[in-house]
């Protein structure tokens, strides 16, 4: 069984303009399919090839008896192009993955076997037909697995050096409604999880292979089974204190967390350093619209993120333009909002009608669904949206330029990252302090030295890290150089223990810059070239008058 992950596209989180810099190859590794592989029994040899790190090879095509792919509707193009070499030399195709899963119509004709829905049900129901030689064409069940049965994924059949973090997952399912949202169609609202002795596992097994660094929670919503969470993360705890704290984590969570201190105390605790929120927008019209109502609150937006950044995270942030209440100071709004949040990594896009979401199925009954038609990189050829927004769509599309341009304009992205750190609480003694230091740069900074500079890091102090951001900040154009600079002052002067957690950011900053005016840019556009500016938005119906009384 050859397993394959199929390229992305450059994108804001995918790290593809700073890559060679981190000496790393992809983002994460496929976590599916190495999860896949453990639920696989023994007699089946198995390879993943993850082509964001290399390409297939004629022997791979010559080796595989089957072909079993995993995509997200991001790596639509490049799974269909990778699945037809496969055929064409008369390999058995498999698909499976969020993007097969939701647009089943769209993959039918090009795999002969889907695996869909979650592995754990439908993975066994095809091993069971491929032994009896009498598969069908497709598998799925609408059952929600037990989490607890789920295994340790393989971890040692990917090289952990390709990646810059590595993914474990906790639990799946979110208790909330968001109309755009994906996951609870998927997944569910109910969420089911792990035991903490599950993912300890998992961190063993992690630890086993070498790696070190930075662990993703995938879970789309961390804490959507608050009480399992609570009894996890003493264990992690624990875990971290037994093996010397090889590991920093991050999450995504919901903006309730602001709500439930014993969680944040608990998560810093346990070493995790930053969470993503999906804040959406600033606008409560809009969050109404689109059933935010864990957005919604007695405090404001800014105070809840301001109490999770206190508390200890740093807070990644996702927003959204072009709901049907946003009106047209709406861009201005978002770029106030993420400088008035300290949101560094603030990801915003045109609203998007996933298939299979509450939102999708108002578009259609509403006729607003635009041509999906994808160019080669699987971007819809109407443009970043898939819908017809209120907003005039040549507006929507400037707007949504007009904020990426301005919120990654480097000095503006350091600015909010040294008030992010200045939110985060200060150890109360220098030893603390350096403590800290020292433990952020064991866990940061190897991701972007070699073996041997990465064993050293630990060891240095502040002045030979700052030797080590000379001759890193030697890779980058003059300009940006200099911006990098003045940021690495001011953290020196305001907060010098985070400097080790500059580098991400440094990094980052860099990626978001050059995607946007290099990549995003450009297509952005061509498709505005195509857009007349007196397009109109779409016009809700007239409500019919109500009759009142006299």
């Amino acid at each position: 069984m050859l397993m394959v992950y199929p390229e992305f596209h450059p994108t804001y989180w995918g790290m593809q303009f700073s890559m060679e810099m981190l000496k790393r190859k992809s983002l994460m590794p496929p976590l599916g399919l190495l999860t896949i592989a453990a639920m696989t029994p023994k007699e089946y040899e198995i390879r993943v090839v993850d082509l964001n790190c290399k390409a297939l090879t004629d022997d791979d095509v010559e080796w595989a008896d089957i072909v079993l792919f995993s995509a997200m509707l991001a790596q639509r193009a490049q799974l269909f192009r990778a699945a037809e070499r496969f055929r064409a030399a008369g390999k058995l195709v498999v698909f499976g993955g969020p993007y097969p899963t939701q647009c089943g119509d769209e993959c039918r004709g090009h795999c002969d076997v889907m695996v869909t829905n979650e592995g754990e049900i439908t993975w066994p129901l095809f091993l069971r037909d491929l032994e009896a030689g009498v598969l069908k064409r497709e598998y799925r069940s609408t059952e929600k697995p037990d989490l607890t049965t789920t295994p340790c994924p393989r971890f040692e059949l990917v090289n952990m050096n390709d990646y810059v973090v590595v993914p474990v997952q906790f639990s799946r399912g979110c208790p909330f409604m968001c109309e755009f949202c994906d996951i609870i169609v998927m997944f569910g609202r109910k969420p089911r999880t792990k035991t903490p002795a599950q993912v300890c596992r998992e961190l063993d097994a992690l630890l086993a292979t070498g790696y070190r660094g930075r662990v993703f929670i995938v879970d789309d919503n961390f804490i959507g089974n608050k009480g399992e969470v609570k009894k996890l993360l003493p264990e992690i705890q624990k875990w971290n204190e037994a093996h010397g704290h090889p590991f920093s984590y991050g999450t995504e969570a919901s903006l309730d967390l602001a709500e439930h201190p014993e969680l944040l105390k608990g998560m810093v605790d346990a070493g995790f350093v930053f969470t993503f929120l999906g804040v959406e927008t600033p606008s409560a019209d809009s969050l109404k619209e689109t059933r935010k109502v864990q957005n919604i609150g007695k405090t404001t937006l800014l105070d809840r993120i301001r109490i999770i950044q206190e508390a200890g995270l740093i807070v990644y942030g996702g927003f959204i333009v072009g709901f049907d209440n946003d009106t047209e100071d709406i861009f201005d709004r978002q770029i106030e909002f993420i400088e008035q949040a300290a949101v560094a990594n603030a990801m915003i896009g045109p609203i998007l009608a996933l298939p299979g979401t509450p939102l999708y199925d108002r578009m259609k009954r509403e006729g607003r669904l635009l041509d999906e038609t994808k160019d080669s990189d699987g971007w819809a050829t109407s443009g970043y949206t898939n819908m017809v927004t209120v907003i005039p769509p040549h507006k929507l599309l400037k707007g949504f330029q007009r904020i990426v341009e301005t919120i990654y304009e480097p000095r503006a992205y350091f600015g909010r990252t040294l008030e992010a750190f200045k939110r985060l609480p200060r150890k109360r003694s220098v030893l603390e302090r350096f403590r800290h230091f020292r433990w952020m740069a064991s866990v940061e900074l190897k991701r972007a030295a070699d073996k041997k500079d990465g064993q050293r890091t630990a060891k240095m102090g502040v002045f030979g890290m700052i030797r080590f951001f000379a001759k890193f900040l030697g890779m980058f154009p003059p300009e940006f150089r200099k911006e990098v600079r003045r940021f690495l002052l001011k953290v020196l002067w305001h907060c010098p223990e985070q400097l080790p957690r500059t580098l991400s950011f440094i990094l980052m900053c860099y990626h978001c810059n050059q995607y946007t005016h290099k990549y995003l840019k450009p297509r952005l556009q061509a498709v505005l070239e195509k857009l007349p500016e007196s397009a109109p938005g779409y016009m809700r119906p007239a409500q019919p008058a109500v009759a009142t009384a006299m």
